[in-house]
């Protein structure tokens, strides 16, 4: 037998290789690999492993190509309108003004919903009210309306007896908007709500018994479809945000994910524990998921938090927030959906006393912010240093979205 045959071969890996080609998985990975050994399931615990893991973490963030070629879009207060400006580079030294025009006639503001463009295409929305829905695409600075919904009209439904002595009011709240590549359709999740009032009290029970019985003001879901420029019911029970924040909900890979601050509700109804959560819709199949928020990380919704933001870090759900008595940020990165345990807490930015409001994050995990003396600066999460941008900030809708640009026609989908 050969010198070669003979020896034994080892398979033992040491643990200082095991350690690095670990701190290299994505986290969705890694948490996969954590009951292989017990020391593995400690790792998060040992400050070398994470600060390879952090390191590998920012640098696969340069290097992925989840926003190649997008820019970002700041949107300024201006003195009668809003002002939107287009910025790329390396230092975002690429800035370019847009024009554009408003869809909503009665408001110089237009919020812009989710954390960024979708195949180029913008959400507009006004939060809390039956107004408008606007799909706005800024390379070809094409809007289409959203059409109302036949829940909206209920107060068609009311008998014409009781008109004069019944008020019936509909909320609507937008939770997600995104992209169905199965169908190749764009497409709108929303939580509809009724408020009805009673005039005359004396008749109260007489109107409920009879006259409006088969009235129906029970709370409803509906999802929009570009294609069939339409709104249809769906049969689901979610966790909903009744919180219009800028910047909680977020699209990525076919499902619709946002940020619930308490679910008191939803909890007795689906036997889960309440308190925050993210919800997260296949816009495929029409399926969801409940991700609870640990203790360590929802005290980003107490008061103390002046900002939350949902992001795409590395092809990851990240929930970046601000707590402006501690001056810092904190990130955590969700590993996998509907496991509670898989956020992880990635970074504590500390201390940035300078912050007067954080407005964004971008493509490589840069979080933009106002500083008190109004400029618009941005952090570097790989250096910790902070560059000012080369604008003044001013009032409370001034933001940073991400824009990935598309020549697509919004009217040849809805055709």
């Amino acid at each position: 037998m050969g010198a070669a045959t003979s020896e034994k071969v080892s398979t033992y890996i040491h643990e200082d290789i095991a350690f690095s080609i670990l701190s290299k998985l994505p986290l969705k990975s890694f948490k996969r690999f954590e009951c292989v050994r017990k020391s593995w399931s400690l790792l998060f615990q040992n400050h070398g492993f994470m600060n390879m893991f952090r390191t590998n973490f920012l640098s696969n963030l340069h290097s992925c190509s989840y926003y190649d070629q997008a820019s970002l879009l700041l949107k300024l207060a201006g003195e009668h309108q809003e002002l939107l400006y287009s910025l790329s580079g390396e230092r975002f030294e690429n800035k370019v003004k847009l024009d554009r025009l408003n869809p909503f006639t009665n408001n110089a503001y237009f919020p812009i919903f989710g954390f960024g463009s979708v195949n180029g295409m913008f959400c507009l929305h006004e939060c809390c009210s039956d107004d408008k829905h606007v799909l706005w695409n800024p390379a070809t600075n094409e809007f289409n309306v959203i059409p109302r919904s036949p829940v909206e009209f209920i107060e068609s439904t009311i008998p014409e007896i009781a008109k004069d002595l019944v008020s019936v009011g509909v909320v609507s709240y937008l939770q997600g908007f995104g992209y169905d590549s199965v169908t190749d359709d764009y497409k709108l999740i929303r939580y509809v709500c009724f408020v009805g009032d009673i005039h005359d009290a004396q008749l109260a029970d007489v109107l409920e018994e009879f006259v409006l019985r088969d009235v129906s003001l029970d709370s409803v879901w509906e999802v929009y479809s570009l294609r069939s420029n339409s709104w249809r019911k769906l049969d689901v029970d979610m966790p909903y945000s009744l919180e219009c924040k800028e910047g909680t909900q977020v699209y990525m890979d076919g499902v619709c994910h946002w940020l619930c601050e308490d679910d008191y509700e939803s909890s007795e109804k689906h036997n889960s524990p309440s308190g925050p959560c993210l919800v997260s819709f296949y816009l495929n199949n029409e399926v969801f998921f409940v991700t609870p928020i640990p203790s360590d990380l929802d005290d980003c919704f107490d008061i103390e938090a002046l900002w939350i933001n949902l992001a795409v870090l590395n092809g990851s759900i990240a929930l970046i927030s601000y707590h402006e008595e501690m001056s810092t940020f904190h990130i955590s990165i969700l590993g996998e959906l509907a496991v509670k345990e898989s956020w992880t807490k990635l970074f504590i930015v500390r201390p940035l006393p300078c912050v007067e409001r954080p407005i964004g994050v971008g493509t490589k995990g840069e979080i933009f912010f106002i500083r008190k003396d109004a400029e618009i600066v941005w952090l570097d999460l790989s250096t910790q240093m902070i560059e000012v941008l080369g604008y003044k900030g001013g009032g409370l809708t001034t933001r940073m979205v991400i824009y990935k640009g598309n020549i697509l026609q919004i009217a040849g989908i809805s055709n």
